[in-house]
């Protein structure tokens, strides 16, 4: 197991260094740069001169190396749209409404779609059933913002029971984490439907069933034990990208967190904002695999034995 790791950990670091030089790379080929001529056009002398001071004047490969060396040091640089803040600084204020809103989003949906996904499978070819797939593919299908679209025009302009949009007070908080839900409720649903379909065609339910256990011990302790690895599989990554943001729900409900980020770093090619943004996400997937890989050892004792053999 320890051999396990040290190779995750190892697939880890690589992965991050392919993505840092791909990601600054891909930055650096489009044409311009984030001083260059828009709707307040710079003098050349000023444009040179910042440029110089951010050292953007410099070849690439030695950009490159000056940003990851501070990178190491803790130092992911000035954000050009904010030279008075640190870009830690200016992630760190943003994280707070993203990891709230969206976390509460994937903690609320995937138990919900955790339930349905069960109901559905108990109850195969039943109106529960149905319901399991079409709230699945409805939710799967559906785009977020348009989804956002109608929590909005039902609870807010038609009902008049919630705030449209806004950060602040709890109420505020109820639309943004009901479209959050959707997504992880639609993909548990159909994961949980289709991994305990598989487990309840095994044979070792026949013989819980044979040795008089209730279908309620079967199913929690035995069934839903059986079909949590690609659960596990999904919750992490699933959990991280909603927690970070997303773009179309924090436009939709005026939400100031990481997705606006997204968004204007890219615009107004705020280099050192988005690599920093891209490399959190980065880090951040790749401990979710690993951290899924090592609880699979955890429910799957089969694995363990496996990684022994090799």
């Amino acid at each position: 197991m320890i051999g396990y790791i040290l190779r995750r950990l190892l697939a880890v670091a690589v992965t991050f260094l392919a993505v840092s030089v791909l990601i600054f790379s891909m930055m650096h080929a489009v044409p311009g740069g984030p001083f260059d001529a828009g709707e307040m056009p710079l003098p050349p002398e000023v444009r040179a001169r910042l440029n110089a001071q951010y050292g953007l004047d410099r070849p690439v490969y030695v950009q490159y190396l000056n940003y990851m060396a501070g990178v190491l040091r803790g130092d992911f640089g000035v954000p050009f749209q904010a030279p008075g803040e640190t870009v830690v600084s200016l992630i760190a204020q943003a994280w707070v409404p993203s990891l709230l809103l969206g976390g509460l989003g994937v903690l609320i949906g995937a138990p919900l779609g955790i339930l349905l996904g069960m109901a559905a499978a108990v109850r195969r070819n039943s109106w529960v059933d149905y319901l399991a797939s079409a709230v699945a593919t409805l939710g799967l299908t559906v785009p977020i913002f348009v989804t956002s679209m109608l929590l909005i025009l039902v609870f807010a302009v038609w009902l008049n029971w919630l705030p449209a949009s806004g950060w602040g007070e709890p109420r505020r908080w109820i639309l943004p984490v009901a479209a959050y839900a959707t997504i992880p409720l639609a993909t548990y649903a159909r994961f949980t439907r289709a991994a305990m379909l598989d487990t309840l065609n095994k044979p070792f339910v026949t013989v819980l069933r044979a040795k008089g256990l209730s279908e309620r011990r079967i199913l929690f302790r035995h069934v839903l034990r059986n079909s949590a690895i690609p659960l596990v599989t999904v919750f992490l990554p699933m959990f991280i990208g909603t927690a970070t943001g997303s773009i179309f729900v924090e436009a939709m409900f005026r939400v100031p967190g990481l997705g606006s980020f997204f968004v204007t770093s890219i615009k107004t090619r705020d280099y050192p904002l988005e690599m920093a943004l891209m490399l959190m996400l980065t880090l951040m997937f790749c401990v979710a695999y690993l951290v899924s890989d090592l609880l699979y050892a955890l429910l799957d004792p089969r694995i363990r034995h496996a990684e022994r053999r090799r």
